[in-house]
């Protein structure tokens, strides 16, 4: 696949064909109807993040398409080969250059900057209409920061207290306390770009507004507006320190870790160093990445649910306007 690709006309046709019968199925999913419009509207159509796969440009995919982009971006050059098991260096070495000698350089490394990100929206509500949903499923947020931030440690913890775990304010407040969904959550997804921040979850349909309060009332308390206690914090420390071990419980974890050490431009001591890093953590740190990294002027809020029902209850919290989109995030005349 690497030195000698043939890319047969027929694997590529059922690759396609594959896809095409995901996509559509995915016309009646509500998780995957907003994990497309979700980025759609926070990043905008011209943004390589808004631009979703779709049943078009599958369709428009050539066989030179792909020998082109295998040629650009499958290189010798740009490769990293990770392995862990049984072996020796010296054997994996002779292995791999064997294999792959006859790999032919490439060119030039194509050219890549991120865009830059549109101008925020004012906060708005983009509703997805689903008929007859029983569950409307929220995803709530904005472009977050890449994960070359200094500030990745504070975000690590405060996202924690907020919605990185089953204990978080977001599923206690709206699983546990008021019961309108079966979990809530939160994160940032970050890369080499402005990944993004979002919280959300299936809610009751019957529960849309109230759950919007609720998460809005623990967007702005992480904030500052409720105060990060003492148990809070050393909570959301013991929680991602403890995680950490189980990274590097098989070999394929290993080689995950040590492949994201290269993919992120992350040092050699990364993990050696987490644990102190996360402890160093302060409250006042969690407060300021909250007001910084989370816009609660400008927050995109997509809602996938039973239109009839939800909307007038939705406009009547007066957070914030709403729009229509269809399943693509293009916004509805009606």
């Amino acid at each position: 696949m690497l030195v000698n690709p043939t890319f047969p006309a027929d694997a590529l046709e059922r690759l396609r064909g594959q896809r095409l019968v995901a996509l559509e199925q995915a016309k009646a999913q509500p998780n995957a109807i907003a994990g497309r419009v979700y980025p759609r509207v926070l990043y905008g159509a011209s943004h390589p993040f808004g631009q979703p796969i779709t049943e078009t440009t599958v369709k428009a995919i050539t066989r030179d398409d792909v020998v082109a982009f295998h040629k650009a971006f499958f290189q010798p050059g740009r490769a990293v080969v990770t392995v862990v098991g049984d072996v020796s260096a010296a054997a994996v070495k002779t292995t791999i250059e064997h294999a792959l000698a006859a790999w032919p350089k490439g060119g030039e490394k194509p050219a890549f900057t991120y865009p830059s990100l549109p101008p925020p929206s004012s906060m708005t509500i983009y509703l997805v209409d689903k008929p007859g949903a029983a569950q409307s499923t929220f995803a709530i947020g904005n472009p977050g920061p890449p994960r070359s931030t200094p500030d990745y440690y504070s975000l690590q913890v405060m996202n924690t207290i907020l919605g990185g775990m089953f204990q978080s304010r977001l599923n206690a407040n709206i699983r546990e306390e008021k019961g309108y969904s079966y979990g809530v959550n939160s994160g940032f997804a970050y890369g080499k770009g402005p990944g993004a921040f979002r919280a959300g979850g299936d809610i009751v349909s019957a529960k849309s507004d109230a759950a919007l309060v609720e998460f809005m009332k623990e967007l702005r308390g992480i904030g500052g507006s409720r105060p990060v206690t003492d148990d809070e914090l050393s909570m959301a420390k013991d929680s991602l320190i403890q995680r950490l071990p189980a990274q590097f419980a098989s070999v394929q974890g290993i080689n995950g870790a040590i492949t994201t050490l290269w993919t992120q431009t992350l040092p050699a001591d990364y993990y050696q160093q987490y644990g102190a890093k996360i402890g160093a953590v302060t409250k006042e740190d969690v407060v300021r990445v909250a007001k910084q990294y989370i816009d609660l002027d400008h927050l995109a809020i997509v809602i996938v649910g039973d239109r009839a029902s939800i909307e007038a209850p939705l406009k009547a919290t007066g957070i914030a306007p709403i729009v229509v989109t269809d399943i693509e995030g293009n916004r509805s005349g009606s």
